[in-house]
């Protein structure tokens, strides 16, 4: 599946079919872990494929005043508007991740099933993305699939070698371990990541 095939049109259906099997309907354990322990509430943070934004409604309503949402699907958008109406709009980031402005810079990316929706040909494209647009000692953290699917996707899964050879190069990988937070349907097929931009 091309990069074209997964634009705009493909997500908003999904949203408008009910087709969001991704949707926990409510924040990932893990990243509210991760939210709960962080002491600065200042960082730049974005986190790309959104969705309905739960992570990033937390985030904001316990003081992450920084946090950026980012989805391609304008149904996503108006989900999140809907339920977080005091976010500020400027911070609501609707395009494409890889055409992400080259002047906007963040200390952490959040990744919760955003990878696992991209394309597989685009994962070296999302690496390049992310290292990118973090700033000086800048991190990836969040979740990524340690498991493949037989459909054709997405999701996309991926796999612990997988992900060492694709992150090694731009990446110092400081996390990539059995996620003991997970939701019980993704228990022991989940990785907790942190990876520092080198």
């Amino acid at each position: 599946m091309k990069r074209d095939s997964l634009n705009e049109n493909f997500w908003n259906n999904r949203y408008l079919d009910n087709d969001t099997g991704w949707d926990l309907g409510a924040i990932s354990p893990a990243i509210k872990k991760w939210f709960d322990t962080k002491k600065n509430k200042d960082l730049q943070i974005l986190i790309p494929g959104a969705g309905k934004g739960h992570e990033v409604k937390y985030g904001f309503d316990h003081g992450f005043n920084n946090i950026h949402y980012l989805d391609i699907s304008s149904r996503a958008v108006t989900f999140f508007k809907d339920n977080c109406p005091n976010f500020p709009k400027e911070q609501i980031l609707i395009c494409d991740f890889f055409d992400l402005k080259k002047d906007l810079f963040f200390d952490v990316v959040i990744e919760q099933t955003f990878f696992c929706a991209i394309s597989p040909v685009l994962r070296k494209s999302y690496v390049k993305k992310t290292h990118e647009i973090l700033k000086e000692n800048g991190c990836i953290i969040g979740l990524l699939f340690n498991k493949k699917f037989d459909n054709q996707g997405p999701p996309f899964g991926g796999f612990y070698e997988e992900y060492i050879e694709l992150f090694s190069d731009l990446f110092i990988i400081e996390k990539l371990e059995n996620s003991v937070r997970s939701v019980h349907p993704r228990k022991e097929n989940e990785f907790w990541i942190k990876m520092r931009k080198k």
